[in-house]
């Protein structure tokens, strides 16, 4: 029971009655609400009695004493274990997905080519965009130089001024950009590496790219905020990251050993 309510019997006490002092026991014991009848009845008092008791303790009427009695107890009442909300189940949606699609062969063909390649020139627009950003936080620290290319007429200048040999990574969700559809197909005309993040497993880019890891859809919640839109391409690079490391750990290693007289 609040303490405050407690203090309310406490301070009344040097008015109360035995017959007072059983009335407040009964409540201090958090024992249910009854009515008045009942409640006389429970106690072996009588109505009256308890109509003066709830004066005592400064109240109008038995009524008022029981509404407050009431709050006190819900305010008692262990808090119930919330209902995963519909957001919860998006995302256990998009983890399923991802899990469905992943495919840790495409996953070891982007490992190698990143293995091979110094230089790496990400694509990505938007919510990808950010997603470069991770890839290329993550990659930096363990030795390559990564360019995020983020707008249209930036893909277009790159991939014209790329060598044969060179690699591109092509995040893209939907998969439907048409120009970077068309920068893909001249890049892989050109001999240049490419490799593509994208939920839509009938995009053009499928059937263009060198190794291709799909990832989950989703279903309109980037475009309400509810997941963020870099998520589904953040998780394919989690397992790309875990896997390079995996796969070359002893080279980074190396590197690191490498690089630490350099670090001021």
């Amino acid at each position: 029971m609040n303490k405050d309510f407690q203090l309310l019997f406490e301070y009344a006490r040097i008015k109360f009655t035995s017959t007072d002092n059983k009335i407040a026991d009964y409540f201090l014991a958090r024992n249910p609400v009854r009515n008045i009848e009942e409640l006389a009845a429970e106690i072996g008092v009588s109505t009256a009695s308890i109509t003066r008791f709830c004066k005592k303790v400064g109240l109008n009427n038995f009524k008022e004493f029981l509404f407050i009695y009431q709050q006190q107890l819900d305010e008692e009442k262990p808090q119930q274990s919330v209902e995963p909300s519909s957001l919860h189940h998006d995302y256990v949606d998009v983890l399923q997905q991802f899990d469905k699609r992943l495919d840790m062969a495409q996953t070891t063909r982007f490992s190698q080519a990143i293995n091979q390649h110094d230089v790496i020139h990400v694509f990505g627009s938007g919510y990808s965009a950010l997603a470069g950003a991770d890839f290329k936080f993550r990659f930096t620290r363990l030795g390559k130089y990564i360019e995020v290319v983020q707008d249209s007429d930036s893909m277009q200048m790159v991939s014209s001024i790329l060598k044969p040999g060179a690699l591109v990574i092509l995040l893209t969700l939907k998969g439907k950009n048409e120009r970077m559809i068309n920068y893909a197909q001249q890049m892989k005309s050109k001999g240049i590496t490419v490799l593509c993040i994208t939920a839509n497993e009938k995009s053009k880019l499928v059937n263009i790219a060198d190794a291709t890891m799909l990832t989950a859809s989703l279903h309109g919640e980037e475009s309400t905020g509810m997941i963020s839109g870099q998520m589904p391409i953040l998780m394919a690079i989690d397992h790309i990251y875990y896997q390079y490391v995996y796969d070359y750990r002893d080279t980074i290693q190396n590197w690191v050993v490498t690089e630490q007289p350099f670090v001021s």
